[in-house]
């Protein structure tokens, strides 16, 4: 086989890399019922609980089998939150980058801070081009009137090929006698 003929296989090894910080990893190989848990898991029993706790009027009425329910509940949450997966995430990063996502700014931000599109303005130049009568060698049959000067339109750029402006620095000269040569 040829180097033409060669397949090209690429691998990622990012998932396998990334280990969940976990609780319920005892000392000696040891784990705790139903765990390791993530910190998301954890946290989805806490809240569940204590809603539970706080809302225990409206919906315990089975007698003992409320501390049942009061204990399945959140560990039944828990254990289906590991194996949810959004787009490879566990659900509380991926509501996190909802947030973060929702929260941004439509132009982004700029070392920080919330940045912002300039507000357009009109953009105006003006022109001004002076005439003045050529002084003539030869006397004319007729006196002509001296032209005073008024504003023209700006030159286009076929009017202004042929002659160009004086080097205003030493660069623009230097730039200047390049294109003479």
């Amino acid at each position: 086989m040829n180097a033409a003929e060669e397949e090209l296989i690429g691998h990622s090894y990012t998932r396998a890399r990334k280990h969940p910080l976990v609780i319920g990893k005892l000392p000696g190989a040891g784990r705790i019922p139903g765990g390791p848990y993530t910190i998301t898991q954890v946290m989805t029993m806490v809240i569940t609980f204590g809603l539970l706790v706080l809302t225990r009027g409206l919906w315990a009425h089975f007698g003992a089998m409320n501390f049942v329910l009061m204990a399945l509940a959140p560990w039944g949450l828990a254990w289906v939150l590991r194996y949810a997966r959004l787009d490879g995430r566990d659900p509380a990063r991926a509501v996190r980058s909802l947030f973060i996502y929702s929260s941004t700014p439509a132009q982004g931000r700029l070392a920080g801070k919330p940045q912002r599109a300039a507000r357009p303005r009109l953009a105006t130049a003006t022109c001004t081009v002076r005439v003045r009568s050529a002084v003539r060698a030869a006397p004319a049959a007729a006196p002509q009137p001296a032209r005073a000067a008024r504003p023209a339109a700006c030159p286009g750029p076929a009017a202004t090929a042929g002659r160009r402006a004086a080097p205003k620095t030493g660069l623009q000269a230097l730039l200047a006698s390049l294109d003479e040569q």
